[in-house]
């Protein structure tokens, strides 16, 4: 089983870097900008896969390629590593709060070894970016990784899965199997912050992006939807 899952995963691995590549190096298209998949290993059957929106940073492939003197990326060189790098990384500034989020001695572990990616794996400083050139490739661009992120949840099979931000919900809602309820809300304004559904018979969980929307991924909202998690990834 782990041959086969690994000799799957470098064909998807091979297909995303040859697709990615060819977006950013389509004349027709703006779309120069470097890209990658994951921050952090890729395993078979994870407690939880994370999709957030996309990679954070706004350097050029072009420019990307010539400052590591390389030809293009490959697939080799997509982002997986040893480590959960929001952990290495001390949160990655914005995103400290995800970490945040999974703390404590039910949920870190499980963090840990969690398996990161993103709805799309090109570099913008935020999914807005990508909006704007979706006359320019950019749709494209959001159509193939969707498609790879479908592929991708098929091939690792995790036993859940969390959706960070309106871009990661909204373009894998077409494939819930079912429309998403309302697991957690805020106390006062009856605010959503845990949505749930299943996709592909995965429990899946909708939340706030962590770099964005203070006031839901701090305080007491924080600390009740870190209760929902531990019972969740503690059965």
């Amino acid at each position: 089983m782990e041959n086969q899952f690994t000799q799957k995963l470098n064909r998807w691995l091979r297909e995303v870097a040859d697709g990615c590549h060819e977006i950013v190096t389509n004349p027709t298209y703006n779309m120069d900008m470097d890209f990658y998949a994951f921050q952090s290993n890729v395993s078979f059957q994870p407690e939880l896969m994370i999709i957030g929106s996309n990679p954070g940073g706004n350097k050029e492939y072009s420019t990307m390629n010539r400052e590591q003197g390389r030809e293009r990326r490959t697939a080799n060189n997509l982002g997986i590593s040893d480590h959960n790098q929001f952990l290495v990384n001390d949160g990655w500034g914005s995103m400290r709060s995800l970490c945040e989020l999974f703390s404590g001695p039910i949920l870190r572990p499980v963090f840990e070894k969690a398996v990161i990616t993103n709805i799309v794996y090109f570099n913008t400083g935020n999914f807005q970016e990508l909006r704007k050139r979706m006359n320019q490739g950019g749709r494209e661009a959001l159509q193939f990784c969707v498609k790879k992120n479908m592929e991708l949840i098929r091939l690792v099979s995790p036993k859940h899965l969390l959706l960070m931000g309106i871009p990661a919900r909204d373009n894998l809602r077409p494939y819930f199997d079912k429309p998403l309820q309302s697991l957690l809300v805020t106390p006062v304004e009856k605010y959503n912050l845990i949505q749930e559904t299943t996709l592909n018979g995965i429990p899946t969980y909708c939340i706030h992006h962590p770099s964005r929307n203070y006031k839901f991924n701090t305080g007491e909202n924080q600390n009740l939807k870190r209760a929902v998690f531990e019972k969740i990834l503690s059965k």
